[in-house]
This record gives structure tokens, C-alpha cells and sequence, in this order.
């Protein structure tokens, strides 16, 4: 069975943030890790205009990667209309410029409504989606909904399952997180949704230098429902372990990115050997 990775450029905020890397070291990174595609996160990127986003797609074409996936930071869970549609607007922007990129979908989130108000804001997070998912037809862009937790409308597959139904268009699809659902059996979650599923997030938390031990996720359980569902998307790696250090410093945090992406990157290549 073919398999693409990618990795989302997450995994190394802390180091953009401290501008260590910029999206240039980050597409060298990747594919001096071997990976076929990079995800950028909106904000990794220092300019959405035309003539930049040609020049990131040149490079990451001469370095043999394909920019698999363009992740704004949305949210549909506003009371207030200008915001609302300000992130309408955020989002058809991201559509427009994974169109130069050639980025075939764009992660996004339902969001994150005011505490108690997720069941009267619900239908107007759907009509937002539909209204983006509508624009993403005429670019012939797919979104991709992922599941999200912290008071989000999506914590579970059943909610998140739901509000795929109500969007109800082709051109809005499920970015499976292997760490979003908060749910007991997650393997169990995550194979009930692979069928609405056109993109992965591969979510690794700490990991061991020898890549064998993780915390949080099954990573050989998950990579095992995958393959056995017959996906054969990408697997974008979200390395987040840099997260879970017990200090605020973000140089040792970036320190931690540097060490430890490279043995996510090998542990999943280990595990799509393995299981594909």
C-alpha cells in the first residue's frame, strides 16, 4: 500500500517563534528528514501574497517536496458577526493561497464558542463552513475538519461526525488528529471516521531518544487502524513533546524540537514499514 508523509510545521514553533528557522530552514528540514511534504501553519508562513507564496512553492518543488496541506487558525464560534465573518474571510484567503501553493486542502477547525453557548452557536458555525466550503469548490480545494478539545465544538467523533453531516458538501472532509478525540477507546474513534477522512494528523506527544517509548498515544495501535482502513493520504507528524517540558524558557523548548522531530520522523517511518 503507498503512504505519503508530511509533517505540520508545528512541530517547530517554538524555534519560529525565536526565529531560528523561517519557512525556508523549514522546508530544508524536512526534506533533509526525509519527508515527501511539509504543512504550513499560516502564521509560518511571512506572507500570504502571490508573488511570496510562488517563490515558497518553487523552492519546496526543487527540494522534492509537496506542500500537502495550508492550516489557518479559524474559529466559527463567535457571538459577534464581524468576527465571524472576519474568519470567514481568513479562512477564503488560505483557500486562495493553497491554490498558488498547490496545497489540495486546508485544515479547519468548527471553533471554539463562548462557555454555555456551544448549542446556540452550532448552526452558525455550519453556515460558515458551508459558506467556505462552497468558495473551496470553485478553487477545487478541499477542507479538511479537525476535531479539536478545550471547550471546542468538536471534542469527540460523534460530534465531529455530526457536524460534517450538517456542512453536508464533498468539498468538506475530516483531518483525522490521532490525539483530538477525547474519547476512552481513541484507535476505536478514529477507525469509525476513517471513511470521511482525506488527511492525517500523525499527533506524537513525548517520545524516548530511542523513538520506543511515547506518552499519551498508541502510536503502533493507531498506525495499525490506519493501514488496515486503507488510507493512503498523507500523514502529516505533529511532534508536540517540546510542549509538555516543565519550564516556560522556549530556547529549551526549541532545544527539544531539534532533538527530538528527527526521532518522531524516524518512529514513524519505523511504523509505516512495519504496518503498510
Amino acid at each position: 500500500m503507498a503512504f505519503k508523509l508530511s509533517a505540520i510545521t508545528w512541530s517547530q514553533h517554538h524555534s519560529f517563534d525565536l526565529k531560528k528557522v523561517d519557512e525556508f530552514k523549514l522546508m530544508d528540514l524536512y526534506a533533509s528528514a526525509g519527508l515527501g511534504g511539509i504543512e504550513f501553519i499560516n502564521e509560518h508562513l511571512s506572507s500570504l501574497e502571490p508573488a511570496h507564496l510562488r517563490k515558497i512553492k518553487k523552492y519546496a518543488t526543487d527540494r522534492n517536496l509537496t506542500i500537502t496541506c495550508l492550516s489557518p487558525g479559524n474559529n466559527f464560534g463567535n457571538e459577534d458577526d464581524k468576527a465571524q465573518a472576519s474568519n470567514e474571510e481568513y479562512v477564503t484567503r488560505s483557500i486562495d493561497a493553497a491554490e498558488i501553493l498547490g496545497a489540495p486542502v486546508v485544515r479547519v477547525f468548527a471553533g471554539w464558542p463562548p462557555q454555555g453557548k456551544r448549542e446556540q452557536l452550532w448552526a452558525k458555525a455550519v453556515a460558515s463552513m458551508k459558506k467556505c466550503a462552497a468558495y473551496a469548490a470553485t478553487k477545487g480545494i478541499t477542507l479538511v475538519l479537525e476535531p479539536h478539545n478545550g471547550g471546542g465544538f468538536l471534542p469527540d467523533s460523534t460530534s465531529t461526525v455530526k457536524f460534517l453531516e450538517d456542512v453536508g458538501s464533498d468539498y468538506l472532509k475530516l483531518n483525522v488528529d490521532t490525539g483530538n478525540y477525547h474519547e476512552k477507546d481513541i484507535p476505536g474513534a478514529i477507525k469509525n471516521t476513517m471513511k470521511y477522512t482525506s488527511y492525517v494528523h500523525f499527533k506524537i506527544h513525548t517520545i524516548s531518544k530511542n523513538g520506543k517509548k511515547t506518552s499519551d498515544f498508541d502510536l503502533p495501535k493507531t498506525m495499525k487502524v490506519l493501514a488496515e482502513s486503507g488510507y493512503n493520504g498523507f500523514l502529516a507528524i505533529e511532534y508536540e513533546g517540546q510542549d509538555f517540558l516543565k519550564t516556560e524558557d522556549k530556547e529549551a523548548k526549541a532545544a527539544n524540537e531539534a532533538e527530538f522531530f528527527p526521532v518522531a520522523v524516524k518512529r514513524v517511518k519505523e511504523l509505516i514499514k512495519k504496518y503498510y
